[in-house]
């Protein structure tokens, strides 16, 4: 559950972990730290010997799409551990891939992070770091992106094709049987890789049209987690999610935050309230103001 002997020892002397909740990490390029994994269904035993590996505060990071069975298991391993430790709870609404991808990344940022606070605090900057598309027959039930009435009506068309991706700049392009696929990297090289899964019918494999899609970045086709299609609405889909593969570069990214030590537990943190005890700073002036 916890990884290698040689990944558990790495970690004994860190400021902060990551626990994986009901998510299973993916294997990356550049990025081979692992993070603690904490299934949803885990039995006593497994919580206990999570407990007992755990040696520092933590950020635990959640499904959005099963926030209340992952927080009842987390809660358990909250008990397990008595106090020993702290744990920084951030949940994602990312998708099951798109969170994989997540929760690695974030295990590469945290044996540079100062607090389990701070990197809880950089979550949505590592979400930032992520290009998700997405390949699907159908953009009628889609919500996000918002698809234009053109693509929806198209959507009704025998055959009908599109690629979409909600961030950084929504995207929701026909795929034709003439013209390649819309670009959304130009000339990634080394720089950025790709995690890729699910099916299609009627679309060639993954990596064939997604090699255009994202400028020749390596492509790793893996095992679809459950859930993909639902997720995009749609009986079937490919996604992808593209990543940085400098694991030291995407650290100083998103830790390069303005912090300041909470005067409440002390640890350093960058937004309100600290993630790790709670304390709002912001809020406890305001309360002290209408006392006088």
């Amino acid at each position: 559950m916890v990884g290698e002997d040689q990944g558990r020892s790495s970690r004994a002397v860190q400021k902060t972990n990551v626990i994986a909740v009901g998510i299973e990490p993916a294997v990356l390029i550049g990025h081979e730290r692992d993070p603690f994994v904490l299934p949803i269904d885990a039995p006593r035993d497994a919580l206990d010997e999570l407990a007992d590996a755990l040696r520092a505060d933590a950020v635990a990071i959640l499904p959005a799409g099963r926030l209340e069975p992952a927080l009842r298991r987390l809660h358990v391993l909250q008990s397990a551990l008595d106090g020993r430790c702290r744990i920084a709870c951030c949940q994602t609404d990312q998708s099951p891939l798109a969170a994989s991808v997540l929760v690695r990344l974030a295990a590469s940022a945290a044996p540079a992070s100062p607090s389990a606070a701070l990197l809880a605090d950089a979550l949505p900057a590592l979400e930032q770091e992520l290009l998700v598309a997405a390949v699907v027959p159908s953009v009628l039930r889609l919500r996000r992106p918002k698809p234009p009435l053109g693509a929806r009506l198209r959507s009704l068309l025998p055959g009908a094709r599109f690629l979409v991706s909600p961030e950084p700049e929504p995207v929701v392009a026909s795929l034709r049987r003439s013209g390649g696929p819309p670009v959304l990297l130009e000339h990634a090289g080394d720089d950025v890789a790709v995690v890729a899964a699910g099916r299609l019918r009627g679309v060639a494999p993954a990596n064939e049209l997604l090699d255009a899609v994202f400028g020749g970045a390596a492509i790793d086709v893996v095992e679809p987690p459950s859930g993909l299609a639902s997720r995009w609405l749609a009986t079937q889909a490919i996604e992808a999610v593209a990543y940085p593969t400098d694991a030291e570069a995407m650290t100083r990214r998103v830790l390069a935050l303005a912090m300041a030590p909470c005067p409440w537990c002390g640890e350093p943190h960058a937004a309100l309230p600290c993630a790790l005890c709670g304390h709002d700073r912001n809020r406890a002036l305001a309360g002290q103001e209408v006392l006088a």
